[in-house]
């Protein structure tokens, strides 16, 4: 690894991030790896391989959604805060889902066969769900279905598109 490179990885997170986050995209990655570790825990993969790897992967997430949520509540001025807020209130409802599970599950990667794990994930779960109680306690306008509808009607891009095809 490059010394540049080493110095970048070893600073905490908040040093790291510019002052523009990309809050779609940074959600979007963090939701690509709550997957991840859900799907994990429903194979019979080796924990002696992906146990510790998966422990801090929970942490990196919960660590980077508190980063993300104290950027998103001091900033009242950002254009799409009310939909990031929304995304990372779900992305907070996943993660926590993902934690309960590992605590009170079975499975190979379960506080049930590891009790160490809970002292590692029952701190990230608390901090989620004060996260997540304090994104719905914000007033802010979650978005309405319709404005998750396409700007243009399936009709209308079949007009706009019909020459070309």
């Amino acid at each position: 690894m490059s010394a540049a490179l080493s110095g970048v990885i070893k600073k905490p997170i908040m040093k790291t991030m510019n002052k523009r986050i990309n809050f779609e995209d940074n959600i979007f990655i963090l939701n690509t790896r709550i997957r991840v570790v859900r799907d994990l825990l429903l194979l019979e993969a080796d924990p002696g391989f992906f146990l510790e790897k998966t422990l801090n992967d929970l942490e990196f997430i919960g660590n980077t959604l508190s980063a993300l949520f104290d950027n998103l509540v001091t900033n009242k001025k950002y254009i799409e805060r009310n939909e990031q807020l929304h995304n990372l209130l779900e992305t907070e409802r996943s993660l926590s889902e993902v934690l309960q599970t590992i605590l009170s599950g079975d499975g190979a990667f379960s506080a049930g066969k590891f009790p160490a794990i809970r002292d590692r994930i029952s701190p990230v779960l608390n901090r989620s769900q004060d996260r997540y109680k304090t994104i719905e306690g914000l007033s802010f306008e979650k978005p309405a279905a319709a404005a998750m509808e396409p700007v243009v009607s399936r009709d209308e891009l079949n007009e706009l598109l019909k020459d070309m095809v």
